[in-house]
């Protein structure tokens, strides 16, 4: 039919995908898998493990000599010299020789471990497993005891000692930018000063990457309070080789899915499973509140609120803030860059209404910020009521010093003309660094202060 009276224009506005950076994180291993390094593999079930984990390698001789163990592998190991790492020696007799040690390595088929006691003539040569496989197994048992409604990657470094594993995850995040959210590290990083120095580079506002780092009683001094992309923890004294305490708190970091139901809940006091508590007698006292005041979490219960559940204390990152505070800034960073992107580039698809450079644009982007702003406050994620304005950036920073948006979140968009006037070299380019916005991200309490009062007088 040619003579039709109607004609349509079909045009399409497509809505982003929720992102999902916020619920990946990775598990990360030097030697433990058949990965190849630099590679990763995604584990939706503890079981999934299995099939990646290193066997046992075959050891052809143990010598004790001086608190020595001189250990000979049947085929070249492959590390470096000199190196020192963990490894597991089982399998041997006596069996004195077997357990996890720190080695190092002293040839292309040889490696010591120190041992004090003489366990007598090796009968059993046994074998050893590079790296520690059964930590790996243990973050993963941990992560998965919380629940099966999350995946988790592990990421392979391939084997080496700390600092090459630092140097390793250095350059996979450089060539891989974005990808997770956090990572959990080895226990025997936290005692590396590479790994401290490697720390500095995500600790701006801005950065949206974490470390779950296992520390020490003796080593937790050595982080600081500008480190807020580190979640440490120090695990109970005597836990069981399957547990991995902070692998509890990494699943709960992770599983947060932010929606008007299912709002963002403070990390302090999250509920653990399978874990142990750090015992609170025995003189502990004086290390639990130092280690408070560092920003370092431990594993508790809930015993004062009368639950016995194991929860984390104090649920933070080193700079001493809630973990969530700083979840909820990262979620507004990553949905506020989406949102105003998507916008842009659907307004460059709309013939009907395209989204121009002049007031009604600025007007629609600073509509479309009020949008996400407005769905952080129903997740939990900011505070207070959504307030638009149109000041100038000198008028905007003055209201925010006089207090005047205390308990808001504050959209404000700077004028198409006065913008334009005072920064008129960004017309032709196309850039308007007009839009603020500024709120308080949400998070939990830490300390309840009760002012009780008794009195025996009665009022007549």
């Amino acid at each position: 039919m040619t003579n039709q009276i109607v004609t349509l224009n079909v045009t399409q506005t497509v809505a982003p995908q929720p992102s999902q950076l916020q619920r990946k994180g990775a598990l990360v291993s030097q030697g433990a898998t058949t990965l190849a390094p630099g590679t990763t593999s995604l584990l939706t079930q503890a079981s999934d493990l299995t099939t990646l984990l290193r066997g046992a390698l075959a050891l052809t001789s143990l010598v004790w000599s001086a608190n020595v163990v001189t250990a000979t592998t049947a085929a070249p190991h492959g590390l470096t010299v000199s190196d020192t790492l963990p490894m597991t020696i089982a399998g041997a007799s006596p069996t004195g020789y077997n357990g996890t040690f720190t080695c190092t390595i002293t040839g292309a088929s040889t490696f010591t471990y120190p041992l004090l006691s003489n366990p007598g003539l090796e009968t059993v040569p046994g074998s050893y497993t590079p790296e520690d496989v059964a930590e790996l197994s243990a973050m993963v048992t941990t992560f998965f005891a919380q629940g099966s409604q999350l995946a988790v990657w592990v990421l392979e470094l391939g084997a080496g000692n700390a600092a090459d594993g630092v140097t390793a995850l250095s350059t996979w995040i450089n060539a891989n930018p974005g990808i997770y959210y956090a990572y959990t590290v080895p226990r025997y990083w936290a005692g590396e000063a590479t790994y401290l120095a490697f720390l500095a580079g995500f600790v701006s506002l801005k950065s949206k990457t974490y470390f779950f780092t296992t520390m020490t009683s003796a080593n937790y001094t050595s982080f600081t309070a500008l480190m807020k992309c580190v979640v440490g923890l120090v695990e109970a004294p005597g836990i069981p080789s399957t547990e991995f305490s902070l692998a509890a708190a990494f699943w709960a970091w992770l599983h947060y899915a932010p929606s008007s139901t299912n709002k963002v809940t403070p990390f302090a006091f999250t509920y653990l499973y399978g874990v142990t508590a750090y015992p609170t007698t025995g003189g502990n006292s004086v290390l639990l509140a130092a280690l408070k005041a560092a920003g370092v979490n431990v594993v508790g219960t809930g015993a004062e609120g009368g639950i016995s559940n194991t929860i984390l204390f104090w649920g933070t990152t080193m700079d001493g803030r809630d973990a969530s505070y700083w979840y909820n800034v990262d979620w507004a960073q990553i949905n506020a860059d989406q949102d105003l992107s998507a916008a842009v580039i659907n307004g460059s698809n709309l013939p009907a209404n395209p989204l121009y450079y002049n007031q009604d644009g600025v007007s629609r982007l600073q509509g479309t910020l009020a949008a996400t702003f407005t769905r952080g406050i129903s997740y939990g994620v900011v505070q207070g009521t959504l307030v638009m304005t149109e000041l100038t950036a000198a008028q905007f920073q003055d209201s925010l010093d006089a207090g005047d948006f205390a308990g808001k979140a504050v959209i404000n968009a700077v004028p198409f003309l006065s913008y334009a006037a005072q920064n008129p070299g960004d017309y032709r380019t196309g850039k308007y660094a007009g839009l603020y916005a500024s709120f308080v991200p949400s998070r939990g309490f830490t300390n309840i202060v009760l002012n009780l009062n008794v009195t025996d007088f009665v009022a007549q």
